[in-house]
């Protein structure tokens, strides 16, 4: 059997993970507190903006510690999706070597594909949770921008 197709749709959904996972990735918090204290440290002593600034910085702190306190991930719904993963990479293994009526377990692999890739992002990703894992969900996110 001729592997280099496999192989080469292994490489485009790893590449594509890589993808995905740098998009969601966001600047860090200790970044902006940096640069801002940058600009503290030019800003003349006698400046009205020193104190607003300050202020600023040490409120961007406290809530980083904060959320790095309070911030968890779900590790059993990690453990749950990269099974549901495994198990859907089987049901694929199944029909790719031996054909014919093994096609039909692609019926169950497929949605044991979605539920495990969507299933890990959604588990790994530090958030406020419950006892039960589930993210809880502030209150400014219901607010509208505008």
């Amino acid at each position: 059997m001729n592997y280099q197709p496999l192989a080469a749709a292994v490489v485009a959904v790893c590449g594509v993970v890589g993808l995905i996972i740098q998009a969601r990735r966001s600047r860090h918090v200790m970044d902006d507190v940096k640069r801002d204290l940058e600009v503290l440290a030019l800003l003349p002593e006698e400046s009205e903006q020193r104190a607003d600034l300050q202020t600023l910085i040490e409120g961007a702190v406290e809530r980083y510690i904060a959320d790095q306190r309070d911030m968890t991930r779900d590790l059993s719904g990690v453990a749950f999706a990269v099974f549901l993963a495994a198990a859907s990479a089987f049901l694929w293994w199944l029909p790719v070597t031996n054909g014919g009526y093994w096609w039909w377990s692609a019926v169950v692999a497929a949605p044991f594909s979605l539920l495990g890739v969507v299933g890990f992002f959604e588990s790994i990703v530090p958030a406020r949770r419950d006892s039960k894992g589930n993210k809880i969900k502030a209150v400014e996110d219901d607010v509208a921008v505008g």
